[in-house]
This record gives structure tokens, C-alpha cells and sequence, in this order.
């Protein structure tokens, strides 16, 4: 097993962006994985352009940092870029790249899958004549705080008796949590403090 240098992290963003692509009945014709450089970023456009792709996603670079080479790319473009009223996923863009469509979801993992099954998994289904996930009411088996003026989905587990435990916090880093649940609690905007036996709507993953 290799293992990477100092100032690396492997690539969690891609294989599971990938399997959501697959999971929704939609083809994946081209992957790439991209260094901090504008230049590099067009040929990776260009090539999954060339495949034949019908939509473009992009995960990472449209934040405020430096080296958001998505965002200096399509910016340029028309690329509208804003943050949502959403946690984890608040940056979201979109744009048109040589007449191809264009969703940029933000870097951090779960950030990325979660956008994925919110905007794009809906859309891939309905045009492969699928059904689209449907939330499914629970109860809190345990109490949960949000932010104010901030939809959370949290990650969470079922339990017997139509209740759901969380799992985590809901930081978008937190990779072994999504990993660990097997749905989504959606915690309303206005939200705050939830306690146990609170109605939620869930979604399965």
C-alpha cells in the first residue's frame, strides 16, 4: 500500500462522485483529477467536453481562498457564484462551458455528495425515468441544535419505532459519519434547538 507525502490527502471526492453518477442511471464519461492551475482546468473541460459529456460537475475552488481556479476560470464566463442558506454546502456555482452546463459543488467531502443528491441526482433520474428519493417522517432519539438561518442536513442512522439517532456533527469534513449513516435528517432553516421526539423528515442514502 502507498501512502502520501506530507501536504497531500487522497481523493475522496471523485470516487464517490462518481458512484453517486452511476447510482442515479446516468453514464460517466470522463474523470479527471486537477492541480491549482486555470490552464490545466480548461484541458480537463475541453477533454470531458470532446467525450461527449452533457453536464459538467466540478467539486472544490469556488470559495474566497486562494487558488480557486474554478471560480477564475468560469467567473470570467458568466459563472454566477453564491452561498447558500445550507449546512454542510454553501457554496454553489454554475455555469456554461462551450454550450455545456456546468454545477460546481464546493471541496469538502461531504459537502460535495450532499450537493450531488440535492440538485443533481433529482435531475439524472427524472431523465432516466426513475423515481426521485422521498423524504420519510421520524422522530429525534436524540436532541440536536442547528444555526439560525441555516438548513442543516445532518447525517444520521434509523432506529426501530420510526426514529433516527445523529450521527456526527454536521461539519462538512466529516467523511467516517456519512460514512456511518444510512440517511439525512433535514433540519428546517429556522430551527435552532430540536429535542428528542421532534418530527423530522429524513432521507435515505
Amino acid at each position: 500500500m502507498s501512502f502520501l507525502a506530507p501536504g497531500q490527502i487522497y481523493d475522496a471526492n471523485g470516487p464517490a462522485l462518481a458512484a453517486a453518477v452511476r447510482t442515479a442511471d446516468a453514464l460517466l464519461v470522463d474523470e479527471h483529477r486537477v492541480v491549482d492551475d486555470t490552464a490545466a482546468f480548461a484541458r480537463a473541460l475541453d477533454a470531458s467536453c470532446a467525450a461527449g459529456a452533457e453536464i459538467l460537475l466540478t467539486s472544490g475552488g469556488i470559495s474566497a481562498g486562494n487558488y480557486e481556479v474554478v471560480r477564475e476560470l468560469l467567473e470570467p464566463l458568466g459563472a454566477h457564484v453564491d452561498t447558500l442558506a445550507m449546512q454542510p454546502g454553501g457554496p454553489q456555482a454554475t455555469a456554461i462551458y462551450k454550450g455545456v452546463p456546468v454545477v460546481c459543488f464546493p471541496g469538502n467531502p461531504v459537502s460535495a455528495q450532499l450537493s450531488f443528491m440535492l440538485f443533481i441526482e433529482p435531475v439524472l433520474r427524472e431523465a432516466a425515468g426513475l423515481h426521485a428519493r422521498q423524504p420519510e417522517p421520524r422522530t429525534l432519539a436524540e436532541p440536536l441544535t442547528s444555526v439560525a438561518g441555516k438548513r442543516q442536513f445532518r447525517r444520521g442512522v434509523g432506529l426501530p419505532g420510526g426514529r433516527v439517532a445523529p450521527v456526527g456533527g454536521p461539519s462538512s469534513h466529516l467523511v467516517a459519519a456519512m460514512a456511518a449513516s444510512d440517511m439525512l435528517i433535514d433540519v428546517p432553516i429556522d430551527a435552532v434547538t430540536l429535542d428528542i421526539g421532534t418530527r423530522v423528515e429524513t432521507w435515505n442514502l
